[in-house]
Order: C-alpha cells, then sequence, then structure tokens
C-alpha cells in the first residue's frame, strides 16, 4: 500500500484504457484482454497464457471467447458473482479439452476478470494476474497469488518483499485449464456514487514483475489512464520487457467500500490436503480387497 500526494484530475481521467504489448523477448504475445457492456454492467478482463509455442496464445484466446460468451448471453436479474464463476468454469472446461491434443498438453491461462454495475464490484481470478484498487492515494493488491511464492508467504516461509525475485516467483498452482475443480477466487464490493472515483487496474505480471506498486500507484493516479498505460509499458520494457506486458486501467463509478465486502479465497493447500486424504482412501481400499481376495483364495 503507497501513498502519494493529491493530483489535479479532468475528464480525461474518467475514460478507461488498456494495452497489450508483446514485450522485447517473446515472438508472439500469449496475453489478452477484453471488454464488454453487458445486461448486468461493465465487464473487463485480462488474461496470460501459458504452455510454450502456441499453447498459450490459444489458451488465453479460447478462455477470452469463453467469457464474452458467457457474460454476454447472461440476463439482468442474474447474480453477477455466479456468472463470473459460470464463465471461469466454462472457460476451464473448454482449455482441459483442448489439452486432449498433444500440441497443447500443457496449455493454460491466468483470468483477472472485473463486472461493474452502479452499486457493486465484482472480481474473479485465478493464477497470477492482479487487480489493484487506486483509491485515494493508496494502490491496494485485491487479489491473491496463486503462486509457489505466495504459499511460501502465505506459511510465513517467505516476506512479500522477497517473492518476486524467487526463481520460481512464477510458478503457478493454479490456472485455467489445471483442474476440472477448478473454484476462482471471488471479491464482492460496494460502490458509493457521488463522491469522486477510485480506480481499478488490471495486469499481467509482464507488468508489475518490473514496474513497483509503489510507480504504477503514482504513474496511475498524475497521469490520464490512456496516457497512464503507455507509460507503464514504456517502464516494465526499459527495464528488459522479458514477457508480455498488459494493463487496463478503469475509472470506477464511485467509490469502493472495504468495510462490507465479501472475499471467497480457495486456496490450494486445501485441494492438496483433499488429494492426499483421497489418494490415502484409495490405497486402504485397495489393501482391503487384497485381503478379501487372499482370505478367498486360502478358503
Amino acid at each position: 500500500m503507497y501513498r502519494l500526494g493529491e493530483t489535479k484530475s479532468d475528464q480525461n481521467f474518467l475514460l478507461p484504457a488498456a494495452i497489450t504489448d508483446t514485450g522485447l523477448e517473446r515472438d508472439l504475445n500469449e496475453d489478452r484482454y477484453c471488454v464488454l457492456e453487458t445486461k448486468l454492467g461493465i465487464f473487463w478482463a485480462v488474461f496470460d497464457g501459458l504452455g510454450g509455442a502456441a499453447g498459450g496464445e490459444v489458451a488465453a484466446q479460447i478462455a477470452m471467447d469463453a467469457f464474452l460468451r458467457e457474460v454476454s448471453s447472461a440476463g439482468e436479474n442474474e447474480n453477477p458473482e455466479q456468472v463470473l464463476i459460470s464463465a471461469v468454469r466454462e472457460a476451464n472446461r473448454v482449455i482441459i479439452l483442448r489439452r486432449q491434443n498433444p500440441n497443447y498438453s500443457n496449455m493454460g491461462t491466468t483470468i483477472v476478470a472485473a463486472l461493474i454495475t452502479p452499486e457493486k464490484l465484482y472480481i474473479a481470478n485465478v493464477g497470477d494476474s492482479r487487480a489493484y484498487l487506486l483509491k485515494e492515494n493508496e494502490l491496494t493488491q485485491l487479489t491473491i497469488d496463486h503462486t509457489l511464492v505466495q504459499m511460501y508467504v502465505d506459511q510465513g516461509k517467505m516476506n512479500p518483499e522477497d517473492a518476486l525475485r524467487h526463481p520460481e516467483s512464477h510458478v503457478l498452482t493454479k490456472c485455467l485449464g489445471s483442474d476440472h475443480r477448478l473454484i476462482p477466487d471471488t471479491f464482492v464490493y460496494s460502490i458509493y456514487r457521488n463522491s469522486g472515483f477510485d480506480t481499478l487496474v488490471l495486469c499481467t505480471d509482464g507488468l508489475y514483475s518490473l514496474v513497483s506498486e509503489s510507480e504504477i500507484c503514482k504513474i496511475t493516479k498524475e497521469l490520464s489512464p490512456q496516457a497512464a498505460v503507455l507509460k507503464l509499458v514504456e517502464l516494465a520494457k526499459n527495464r528488459g520487457g522479458f514477457d508480455n506486458i498488459t494493463v487496463a486501467i478503469i475509472p470506477l463509478p464511485g467509490k469502493v467500500s472495504f468495510e462490507d465486502s465479501v472475499v471467497k479465497v480457495y486456496s490450494r493447500s486445501q485441494n492438496i490436503f483433499t488429494r492426499k486424504i483421497l489418494y490415502i482412501i484409495a490405497i486402504l481400499l485397495s489393501l482391503l480387497l487384497l485381503i478379501i481376495g487372499v482370505v478367498l483364495l486360502v478358503n
């Protein structure tokens, strides 16, 4: 969380902007972003594909298409949070099916998505693409990375400051296409109108791994979204541009309240624990069947 001095804004600060860039070392851009006006509100999403060769590009495109289908078909009376969850499940299902092709067996993608209504901000994420909120003079990370180093941080084995510099910093514990039981983290915040506005930032690790949160805060606060996205990408590329870079800066229709937020986070450790229990049960059942078989043969 970072603070800086007040700056003056104008109408340009109310217009959202987004950009995606291949960077300096990749041949393909495996990132995607999209925006769509729906019956529920304005939908934004950022994806970061993975899997090598064309796999990551295909996974990100599949996920984006699935999300656009789901949110565009949602009725105005549907629960926006459930719509995002359903879109995650559909994208995950399609990617898992496509992974049966040997050429795409390792593909997957991250997702950070937002549905913005006049009264609420709904966010869902899987992987390490992030949502930040610029509120007054502070930048706050809303989402929690699904990475190995974040797990170390949660377990007290690593400081957050060291996580990005760790050699395993981008090893994911969850992504679309990794598990048919996948559940996204979701975040719901109330928006209060007629009291100024906060700004939502969605981005891939190609940005925040090279540009600090204090710099994202300063640039997003001081520049219009159109100028800020260009400046942030330029800064990341000046520092190596090792990965694809995507960022969306979205002024919200009011101020976000953290006091009545609803956060649902599903940790990877719970999944691991469940799998271990199931594995032990399977072994015990196999031993039981073996013993029964031996007893029947002896008799």
